[in-house]
Parts: structure tokens; sequence; C-alpha cells
């Protein structure tokens, strides 16, 4: 007997097959949701992709990517991310995310690709989220806001823990409807896997347990004990790098946490202010010369949308509560019924037996209508963090309200949904509501145009740099990839062409983790320095070098001038702020002091101790001049740092400088310097005395686990001696 079919009923088969597949094809061109997402799509790729080089890429951004790098390259497995803003240690699970791209490039920008991905996505998420709980109209106000509106963008361009939540709240929020709306079993378990993630981004998603618990109560016959099981295992699973961290450092950060959060509670109204804020363009027009933004700001303040957007936040929440509390209403404006309505809960209710048997009438109501289900859980979502955060004990920040987007935008779409339906059904007594229904969806055109305009203006000023580079706090300046890419970039180049053996390049707090990264996919062996009080220049012996001078280091380029021929090339210009300098340089031969075969071992040699006619910030500075004896290679998150005390005569103070180098070239010159107390005369002579240690990667193992966190050790100061075994070493100070 044949098995196989005839070959007519296989033919008849494919046809069928092609078919249904050209009629899902035909059916999905022809369908309005799909040139919607599609516009979705496009309008907040744009707003999150368009000049993403210019990403801001600071320590925070550094640290993450370069973590998520390094576990890739180096087989480490990341059991913290970065420190949090009260010095706690961070769970790594944005770095496992940012593990893909670091996979496929050393480019820092495909990390905020990722960041700017995940926010697309969001937006996509949230129309079929509300699409299918609230209706088409509310899903595409809540979509079009959420795409368009500036405050969530400026966080949606960038690397970072916070901005990575929006798909995973919204997932949240889904999976928690399909639980408590449609009582569909097996969403406990998803849902506290996204919890578990949410709080690796930030530990303010915990608030979200509220909505969780509302969740739990509303459907409690569709938990079963193996989801809860699943649900600890899942948990253990993403937790498991971190808890090995916390378990072998004793839960110090757990435990630190909570005199942290019990210092001194206040209640103001920061949090509905933050709320705000991420429903406008921006808190105050701009007022940088030449920004686009502020152009517009004048035209966008005639609409009022600081009085009208929190309006029709209000609006959503005044509708919903109703819809809850009030049977008639609710029947009044539900509109269209959706999956979500159970039309058995209007039945069940009475008007008799008093205020107990309407009250449990109202509950019943309740409590079989997935669409008042559905509403409450938007309302915990939304209002049990502004209440819990109204009394604070530690300092409010935007971030801490990413988790609730997007919400407003939701409630908003819910309010204009509504009115939306009513005035429909009225129309045929009342001509003049559709009229009114048409003016209300031209008003809600105009603030979504408005919207996109204030974005597009605010997008335009960060890519063309129309910003003031001091204003981002906590950092001392802002720095763009693009910028620092651009200037190691040119210096690695003039080092190439002009056979040049060495790039030295200056750092500060601003720029140290980030040139300390990127500095390493130069094909030109590098030396980074701290800038605040030496400089490093190279040797006589090793000839001319390219040095790379930060924005910000006056005290640099002053020294240049005293202690090298420098030839100043080219300005890499940087967004924003003050341009990088870009030297060619030769060391400059100078006087000697009596001293200058005092050797401390085989690291420093010193060559001269003056004080030159240099004033920089107002300020007269102590040089001493030190040759390097040894070598050391640039290594993974490696430092070499040498401090230098110096007393000098008639005097019981000591200065101190610290001068720190990602590598070591023997012959180089370092020089430390001193600030002198304004109005004191300069030194005959000073005690000098050095000291140095190494600081590496705090990356331990546990058996065959090489682990990975954020944090660095440094090995004990070692005090330097002389070859007769002196410790302080006396010189003169040369006049100039």
């Amino acid at each position: 007997m044949s098995l196989t079919q005839p070959r007519a009923a296989t033919e008849n088969k494919d046809v069928a097959t092609e078919k249904r597949d050209q009629r899902r094809l035909r059916d999905l061109l022809t369908s309005w949701d799909f040139y919607l997402i599609l516009l979705l799509v496009l309008v907040a790729g744009f707003l999150r992709f368009y000049g993403i080089n210019t990403t801001e890429f600071d320590d925070d951004q550094a640290t993450l990517f370069r973590l998520a790098y390094d576990a890739v390259h180096h087989g480490l497995l990341p059991v913290t991310s970065n420190r949090s803003s009260i010095g706690l240690a961070n769970p790594p699970g944005a770095i496992y995310l940012l593990m893909i791209p670091a996979a496929l490039s050393s480019n820092p920008v495909w990390a905020a690709v990722l960041v700017g991905a995940f926010s697309v996505a969001s937006v996509v998420l949230t129309y079929v989220f509300v699409n299918r709980y609230f209706g088409r109209v509310a899903a595409i106000v809540a979509a079009l806001l959420f795409a368009v509106t500036f405050r969530s963008i400026v966080y949606e361009r960038f690397i970072w823990q916070p901005n990575l939540m929006a798909p995973f709240v919204v997932l949240f929020l889904f999976v928690l409807f399909l639980g408590a709306v449609e009582r569909r079993k097996g969403w406990l378990f998803p849902a506290l896997l996204l919890l578990g993630i949410l709080y690796q981004m930030h530990a303010i998603t915990l608030l979200l347990l509220a909505p969780l618990a509302v969740a739990i109560v509303l459907a409690p016959r569709t938990l079963r004990w193996r989801d809860l099981i699943f649900s600890v295992i899942g948990l253990l699973v993403i937790f498991f790098p971190f808890l090995l961290w916390e378990f072998t450092h004793k839960f110090a950060d757990l435990l630190s946490l909570l005199p942290a959060s019990g210092g001194h509670a206040v209640i103001d109204d920061q949090a509905l202010r933050f709320y705000r804020l991420f429903l406008l363009p921006y808190d105050t027009p701009p007022t940088y010369p030449g920004s686009i933004q502020a152009l517009l700001a004048h035209k966008l303040d005639r609409l009022h949308l600081p009085l009208i957007m929190p309006l029709l936040v209000l609006g959503g929440l005044l509708v919903a509560g109703s819809l809850i509390l009030w049977p008639r209403l609710s029947t009044m404006l539900s509109g269209a019924s959706t999956a979500t309505e159970t039309p058995t809960a209007e039945k069940r209710q009475t008007n008799s037996g008093g205020a107990i048997a309407q009250l449990r009438a109202w509950w019943l109501a309740f409590y079989d209508s997935g669409y008042k289900r559905a509403l409450l859980l938007l309302l915990v979502w939304q209002i049990v963090p502004l209440l819990a955060l109204a009394r604070h004990s530690l300092d409010l920040h935007a971030q801490y309200f990413l988790f609730m987007l997007p919400g407003p935008f939701i409630l908003i779409g819910l309010f204009i949904g509504k009115l939306a339906g009513w005035s429909r059904r009225l129309q045929r007594s009342l001509p003049l509501l559709q009229w009114a229904r048409y003016a209300m969806y031209l008003a809600v055109t105009i603030i979504v145009i408005a919207q996109f305009a204030g974005s597009v203006g605010g997008v335009l000023d960060q890519v063309e740099g129309k910003y003031d580079d001091r204003s981002f706090q906590p950092y001392p300046y802002h720095n763009d990839l693009s910028s620092l890419q651009h200037a190691l970039n040119e210096a690695d180049q003039l080092a190439q062409q002009r056979h040049l053996g060495r790039v030295y390049i200056t750092t500060d707090a601003a720029t140290q983790t980030a040139l300390g990264f990127l500095a390493e996919q130069m094909h030109t062996p590098t030396t980074l320095f701290d800038a605040g009080k030496c400089l490093v220049l190279p040797g006589a012996a090793q000839g001319p070098a390219v040095l790379l001078v930060g924005p910000y280091d006056p005290l640099t380029n002053a020294l240049l001038g005293q202690f090298a021929h420098a030839t100043l090339i080219d300005q890499p210009a940087r967004l924003g702020g003050a341009p990088f300098k870009l030297y060619v340089v030769n060391p400059a031969t100078s006087p000697a002091s009596a001293t200058t075969q005092a050797r401390y071992g085989s690291d420093l040699q010193l060559l001269s101790v003056q004080v030159p006619p240099l004033a920089v910030n107002n300020t007269s500075w102590l040089l001493t001049r030190w040759q390097l004896l040894r070598a050391a290679p640039s290594a993974l998150r490696t430092t070499y740092s040498y401090v230098f005390n110096t007393t000098p005569a008639a005097s019981t103070t000591t200065m101190q400088a610290t001068c720190t180098l990602s590598s070591l070239q023997n012959g180089d010159q370092v020089i430390a310097a001193f600030p002198l107390p304004k109005g004191s005369a300069a030194p005959s002579s000073v005690t000098l005395s050095a000291q140095s240690y190494t600081t590496i990667p705090d990356n331990p193992t546990f058996g065959p686990l090489h682990v990975e966190t954020y944090l660095s050790v440094s090995t004990p100061a070692v005090t330097l001696h002389t070859a007769s075994g002196k410790i302080h070493v006396t010189a003169q100070v040369l006049s100039s």
C-alpha cells in the first residue's frame, strides 16, 4: 500500500496554501492598523535614531558598555553593573542586554541603537495593548503621544539601565491584564519574571508590586502552584549572578540600603512635577543661542500645553474612576463592547436591599466586568507610585518615573476615546456633537503635531550641539560619542601619518572612563593621564609624540609652554562646548637642579623643581619634573598612580599631587604641579617623597566562574626609597 499522497491532492494542497498566504498578505496590506503601526515606527524611529552617533557618552554610559564589551571579549560573568546614585551596586541585567551589540561591534553607538529599538518596540506594544483593552481611538492617541513627546525621547537616545525598561513595562501590564482582565491562567510566571527584569533596570520598579497585588486579588482562580514554583526558579536564574556577588559580600549593598532610605522624610510635590515633565516638549523654554527648540517655543507656548496636557490626564483619571464607581455612567460612556466586557455584570445589579445590598451589587458588577478591572489596574499603576513618592527621604529624579510610561498617554487616549464614543452615540439627537467630535480630533492632531515639532527641535539641538555642555548634572560637563571618537581618530591618524610612536591623552572626571575605553580601539599605543595636577610628555629619546588635550584643561596648556615645544595642529570640535586641542610635542630641555641624581629605585628620577611665572586659575604653581625609569603596558581597566608629596622649606604643610597613567614608558617625563597658597612666596627648597600603587578591576574568581564588577581595587601604596634607603629628598627650587 502506498503511503504517499496522490500528486493531484498534493498540488491542490499547495495551491490552497498559496492562496491562503496571498489572502493573508492582502488582508495585511489593506489593514488600517498595518499602516498606522508603520507610521508609528517611522515617527518614533526618526526621533530616536536621527543623529544617534551624537549620543551622550559620559561615565555611566562608558561603564555600562565597557562592562558588556569586556564580558564578551574576556569571558567574564557580569555580577553587577555600575554604581547607583546612592552608592550601591546595581544588578547586571542591563549588561546582559548590552552584550548583544557589544558582541557585534566595539562601537558604543550600537548600544544606543539597541536602546532606541527597545523604545520603538514599546510604542508599537502600546498601540497593540491599548487597542486590545481600551479601543482603537485610545490606542492611536496613546501611541502617537508616546512616540512624539520629547522628555521620554531624551532618555531613549543614550545608554542607561532605566532607558531600557519601556517595552518590559508594557509587557508586564499586558501580562497582568491577561490574568486579571481576561482571567487566563499561566500569567503569574511571566509577570514575576518581567518584574525581576525591571528591578534590574531600577529598584523603583518595585512599586509595580501594587498593580501585581491587585491583579492577584482580581483573578485568584487563575493562580496555580506550578506558576509560583516556575517564578521562583526563573527569578533565581536571572538574579543568580547578583546574588552570588551579594552573598560573598554578606549582602552589604542591601543592608546599606536600609539606612539610606530611612532618613528624614518630606512630603512635597516633586513626584507630580516630574510626572508632569514627561507630558511636555520642555519644562522651561531653552535659552541657548541658536536653539531650534527655542525658536519654536513662542509658538508652542500659544497652545498652553503645560496646562492642557495635565488636564487631559486628569480627564482620563476622572473618566476611569467614574466608569468604575458609577455603573450607569459606565453604560453611557463605555461605547462599543470589547472582548473584556461581560454584560452579565449589569444584570446582577439591584436597587433594593439598602446600602449593603447596593454595595454588594456594585462589587459583583465590578468583579464581573473585565473592562472595569482593566481600568482599576490602569489607575493603580498611575496613582499608587505618585502617592508613595509624595513622601520620600531621598531626592527624586526624573528617571524614577520612566516606569510609569506610557501610562499618562493611555489615560489621555482613554479620555478622548470615551468622549468620541459618547458623542457618536448621541449625534442623532444632537447633530452638533458630530462636529464637536471632529473638532476634538483636530485639537488632538494639533497637540500631536506640536509635540512632534518640539521633539524635532530638541533632537536637532542635541545633534547640532545647541546646548551648554556644562548644564548636565552630575557631570562636570557633557560629552557626546561622536566628538570623542572624532578627536581620537584624528589623533590616531596624525600619529600614523607622521610615523609617531605614541599618543598622549589628557583625562578628567568627565572623560576618564569614556576615553579610557575608546582609546583601546586606536592603532597607535596610548598613554592616558589625569590632567588635574600633572602633565606627561615623551622623553628626549622617544622623540616627538601626539598630545590630545581636553576642552577644560588650562593647566596642561600652560605647562606645555614651560616644558615642551608644542605645535598646535588642530582643535577637534565638541558639541555644546570648548574643543579639544591636538598637538605634536617635543620635550624641551629644562635646567636641572642640584639633586638631578636623586633616584627612587627603578621607578623615578627627580630632574628639577621650579616656580615658573605661571598663573592658572589665579594661582601660582610649584612644579616638580620627574623621569619614569620603568615601563608597564596598558591592561584591562588598569592604571598606575604616583603620589608626590612636597613640603616647602619653613612650612609644616605637605602638598600632594597624584598622577594616574594608563601605561608607563621608560623615559617619559612627568610634571607634577602643586598650587601654592595665595600670597605665599616661592620657597627656596622643598622636601620630596613619593609613593606608587596600581589599580586593577575587582573581578574575582569563584571556582570556575571569573566574574566581572564595576569596582576596582588598588594595591597598597608603596613608599619609594632612594638607593641609600632614604624616603625624603631635599631639592633646591630653581628660579625662572
